[in-house]
């Protein structure tokens, strides 16, 4: 009896002290990152990795026109909008500081592709709005460009002994002839910074001093002038709770080009015109609930004119039964409904993860399908367990204490 009172004891004593463990001992930590931090680091990216100050830079600027020859004779300039120290961190040259209203505008974690944002920006607290092409000109006594040249027979313009940092980029446009007509071919704007930063997985980082660049390109046909309309229609025989007003997104050869209302007040209608021959793509943003959307386009013969009509339709016809605001107070609905689309696995216990990253699914935690967070309370599963051996033993040692009086 005294031997297994021993070993009840042992057991008790190493159990309390593994909870007693468990519950002092912290987690692995977790560094949190502040998305909020908008200060480059180039040791981020690589720990071993310096930006040379103390050198110069160069960038090529290589025009390729929209059917993928080499263009030559394009003008172009560029402008040296922010500099660079040796960490990665941008600092906006004095030129450009009335045109951002975020001095870390470029102090994103070198996402080079936002930085397009700011070619065609818009600040309503700053009086210097539209591009940075448009700012340029307007504050040309003060803003000059660093350098500027024409491509040569291979379409490249060469910029060399630059300081470090981020240069704007702006190219003329040239002329093309196919057959009987005149193309001209323009190329958008951009951002570049000298150096580019390369980094591939499992590599160095590598820092390119002397990059090279193309900028996107489109063509227009010399006289032609395109011109758009859209119109919305509506297909809900007078529903009382149609939508105010909609909005549509128009791109011009793939890209945005304006974010347009419709309302009654514009008679659901807006137009525009551009010159040249362009793609126009219209497409509907947030479609109001109980309504489908279709969208047809219409080009008047020999003309660049189209006539984008948008219908929205509700239900199944011209005059559909508006849904009741209230149920029947005979009919009330149940409280716990059945799903209409039943669960594809059991309850019970979730499965387990499948391999190579698949996503299993997650038991429903309060309704909603989740992994249990930090900070719920944890402190009453060690009391449970130490009650829980208390009652064991004292179990075992009353079934021992029968056991020998009935002996």
């Amino acid at each position: 009896m005294k031997k297994i009172n021993s070993i009840l004891k042992r057991i008790v004593v190493a159990t309390l002290i593994a909870l007693l463990t468990m519950t002092l001992v912290p987690g692995p930590l977790v560094r949190a990152i502040d998305d909020s931090s908008t200060i480059n680091d180039i040791r981020m990216v690589d720990p071993n990795a310096r930006i040379n100050t103390e050198t110069k830079g160069s960038l090529t600027v290589k025009h390729v026109d929209a059917d993928g020859n080499l263009a030559p004779g394009v003008a172009s300039k560029i402008y040296l909008v922010a500099t660079v120290d040796e960490l990665g961190v941008y600092t906006i040259t004095d030129g450009f500081r009335g045109f951002f209203s975020d001095l870390n505008y470029f102090n994103n974690g070198f996402d080079c592709d936002k930085w397009k944002e700011c070619v065609a920006h818009t600040d309503e607290g700053n009086s210097n709005t539209g591009d940075l092409e448009t700012y340029i000109k307007n504050n040309s006594s003060k803003i000059l460009p660093v350098a500027s040249g024409t491509s040569n027979e291979r379409g490249e313009t060469l910029y060399e002994n630059l300081d470090l940092g981020i240069y704007f980029v702006e190219s003329g446009t040239y002329e093309k002839k196919s057959g009987n007509e005149v193309w001209i071919h323009t190329f958008i704007n951009f951002l570049y910074p000298v150096p580019l930063l390369d980094k591939h997985e499992g590599e160095p980082l590598i820092i390119n001093y002397h990059p090279t660049a193309s900028p996107k390109k489109a063509r227009d046909k010399k006289g032609v002038e395109t011109h758009c309309s859209i119109q919305k229609q509506w297909n809900d025989g007078g529903y009382a709770n149609r939508p105010a007003s909609v909005v549509f997104e128009v791109y011009c050869d793939g890209e945005l080009m304006e974010t347009v209302t419709l309302s009654s007040s514009n008679n659901w209608y807006h137009e525009w015109q551009n010159l040249g021959a362009h793609d126009y793509t219209v497409r509907e943003i947030g479609i109001a609930d109980g309504y489908s959307s279709s969208i047809s386009v219409y080009q008047k013969p020999g003309t660049h004119d189209f006539v984008y009509t948008c219908v929205n339709s509700r239900g199944g016809g011209d005059n559909p039964p508006p849904p009741p605001d209230n149920p029947p107070p005979d009919n009330p609905p149940p409280d716990n409904p059945p799903p209409t689309n039943p669960p594809s696995n059991p309850p019970g216990f979730p499965g387990l993860p499948a391999v190579l990253g698949a996503v299993r699914a997650l038991p429903q935690v309060l309704g909603a399908r989740r992994l249990p967070q930090t900070g719920q309370l944890w402190w009453p599963l060690p009391v449970l367990v130490i009650a829980g051996i208390f009652f064991i033993v004292k179990g075992i040692k009353k079934n021992a204490k029968m056991k020998a009086q009935n002996n």
